[in-house]
């Protein structure tokens, strides 16, 4: 509202001077001038339909004055009357494409009816009029984030977050866009590119980050079973292997990885750390103080990747071997700090936020083909401000040694500038998804931490901070937070829904499906809310009710399809429409971890009376249940062995 008021008092002036300017009349300006008044009086006091009603008196007498026909859209907009409101946006456009208000508001008029595609240049042309207006920043991120071009609603947000620091809604909105962007890598990398390596070993990662180690290892195999493996891959197994305590396979990577024609950092950083992690804490000081001192950058920012390595008792030991080599005065006390710190990160990548949200400073000696030579010798800092700020004049070679070095500096904006490059060339489209993956789950983490300490009580942060710990399996924690998101706003549909999600995890499905109703009391189409229903619903044998739910989920978003023919499957077989049944079953085998899927469908088979299908399901059921089994053993063993050293 205060904001209206403003945008209207400076269009007001300007009005009054364009009716002076266009009058020839007395009485007809002086008629002009009194609804003016009028319009500013009664927008003074709140009652924007009486605005409205003297603007649209005055651009009957002089409809030319493009000031009048803004101030008009303006008081239709705070009214609600959006269809009169961007008419009168699009005839003060009309006469003068240069003011920034109707450019502005009618960007946000289309935004609001969903129309991001027919609001962009729109708000393009806001933001270049006026580059400092927050609003008209924000409103072009929300744009861009609305068509799915995450990369693009990142700069957005970016010039916003500059311009108000301290406006947590600026920071959650980049962070958000962030994870857009992942989602839509990933979607990209596993569908049209799935049989790609770097996909593979992309899946890896996700794995070791989710300490799904045994998944992790498997993913890292396959990505190293191909003549030409990626870059890194042998050290990032090796790091999966420390954290499984086999160290002498680990070596056996990090080996490997040397023998690469690639160079890459973590190799050093796994030697000094298995030396760590063997006991020998002076010869893991040495590597790791050495590698600090050719790139502190690096060791702070991929040094937490090993931090449960080490055990209690071990990382101890490191940090009374720092302090005596600190004591000496053999090492110096930041290095010392550095090093401690990396074995209890909390995850959470560190980022200069005041220095990142500006453009980088310019490199006073860029040379492209030094900065090769740097990434060879584990420089990746000075790499990285060899490389970018010449970006655009790269070549492919370059642009890929760029990504790589400004990622392991911790430059995570550079990497995804780079990566982005990497994307437009279709020789290198999968390493640039798999770049801008990897960096952009980075900011995404960052800048959403950082938006928790901007405004750590706002209900989308505490929804966020709910669906992490809800990642997590943490399921009491994630309804807590969930929670405390509805009472700060109790109507907010993503808590509720979440909520929902989460309660029906802890098997309160009563509570969930009440909630859930409630939602789609609002918004029956809700295909995620539908979904929620049919599956509660199916857990209780209520076939029949759940069907009806599930039928609504066409919209459904690609991830949550798998599930929905499962339901299907499920409500089909239970029902008695065994062809429908398989087809749905069929449909959702690609989430069959441990065979029971592939079971149920053989089932079926048999029911209907093909014997053969039926035998080649149990056949692939067994297989999977098999290696489940296995899988699940490993996992105790580790479990026992990591309690017997404890």
């Amino acid at each position: 509202m205060t904001r209206t008021k403003l945008i209207f008092c400076s269009i007001l002036l300007l009005a009054g001077a364009s009716l002076r300017a266009a009058g020839s009349a007395e009485d007809r300006e002086q008629t002009l001038q009194a609804l003016v008044a009028q319009a500013g009086s009664a927008q003074a006091r709140g009652d924007f339909a009486a605005a409205a009603e003297s603007y649209r008196k005055a651009v009957e007498i002089d409809p030319s004055i493009p000031e009048l026909w803004a101030n008009l859209g303006l008081m239709d907009h705070e009214s609600d009357n959006h269809v009169e409101a961007i008419q009168s946006f699009k005839k003060a456009i009309a006469i003068n494409p240069s003011l920034f208000v109707p450019q502005l508001f009618l960007g946000i008029e289309y935004l609001a009816a969903q129309d991001p595609h027919t609001a962009l240049p729109f708000l393009k042309t806001a933001s270049k009029l006026n580059p400092q207006d927050l609003q008209a920043v924000l409103s072009l991120g929300r744009a861009y984030s609305m068509l799915e071009l995450g990369s693009q609603a990142a700069d957005a947000y970016w010039r916003a977050a500059h311009l108000a620091p301290n406006n947590g809604s600026a920071w959650l909105a980049l962070g958000t866009s962030y994870l857009q962007q992942v989602e839509n890598d990933a979607r990209s990398l596993n569908s049209t590119y799935k049989s790609s390596p770097f996909v593979t070993l992309r899946s890896a990662e996700t794995f070791a980050e989710q300490g799904k180690l045994i998944e992790a290892a498997n993913a890292y195999k396959a990505a190293l079973a191909v003549p030409s493996p990626p870059p890194c891959a042998h050290a990032q197994y090796a790091i999966t292997l420390l954290r499984q305590k086999k160290l002498p396979e680990a070596q056996t990577q990090l080996q490997l990885e040397k023998q690469s024609p690639s160079p890459c950092g973590l190799t050093q950083l796994g030697v000094a750390v298995t030396f760590t992690a063997q006991g020998n804490f002076d010869a893991g000081l040495n590597e790791l103080s050495s590698i600090a001192a050719i790139d502190a950058a690096f060791v702070k920012t991929n040094l937490p990747l090993f931090s449960d390595v080490l055990s209690a008792d071990q990382h101890q030991s490191l940090t009374d071997a720092i302090r005596a080599r600190q004591n000496s005065g053999s090492l110096n006390a930041e290095t010392g700090e550095l090093i401690n710190a990396a074995f209890v990160s909390d995850d959470v990548p560190s980022i200069d936020f005041a220095g990142a949200a500006q453009p980088a400073e310019p490199s006073q000696q860029s040379s492209p083909a030094n900065a090769v030579r740097l990434q060879a010798a584990g420089q990746y800092s000075a790499c990285n401000n060899q490389l970018r700020d010449g970006l655009n004049k790269l070549t492919i070679l370059q642009t890929k040694v760029l990504a790589s070095c400004a990622f392991y500096s911790g430059d995570f904006r550079t990497a995804s500038a780079a990566a982005q490059s990497l994307k437009e060339n279709p020789a290198t489209v999968v390493q640039g998804l798999y770049w801008e993956s990897k960096a952009d789950e980075k900011l995404a983490i960052a800048v959403l931490a950082h938006a928790g300490e901007v405004e750590p009580n706002s209900p989308q942060m505490r929804i966020l901070l709910g669906d992490v710990l809800r990642q997590k399996r943490r399921w009491s924690e994630a309804e807590s937070e969930y929670r405390k998101a509805l009472a700060l706003d109790p109507k907010s549909r993503t808590a509720r829904l979440s909520l929902a999600i989460d309660l029906f995890t802890e098997l309160k499905n009563d509570e969930a499906l009440d909630l859930d109703k409630s939602l789609l009391a609002e918004v029956p189409d809700d295909a995620e809310a539908n979904l929620l229903a049919g599956e509660i619903l199916v857990q209780q044998h209520q076939y029949e009710q759940a069907e009806p739910y599930l039928d609504k989920c066409s919209k459904l978003k690609e991830d949550l399809r798998p599930q929905l023919h499962l339901m299907l499957g499920q409500v089909y077989s239970e029902t008695g429409r065994i062809p429908e049944a398989i087809s749905e079953y069929r449909s959702g085998l690609s989430t069959d971890q441990d065979g029971s899927i592939h079971y149920q469908l053989a089932r079926l088979y048999q029911k209907s009376g093909d014997s053969a299908a039926a035998s080649e399901q149990i056949r692939i059921s067994k297989q999977l249940r098999e290696r489940w089994d296995n899988q699940a053993h490993v996992v105790l063993e580790q479990r026992s062995t990591d309690l017997s050293r404890q």
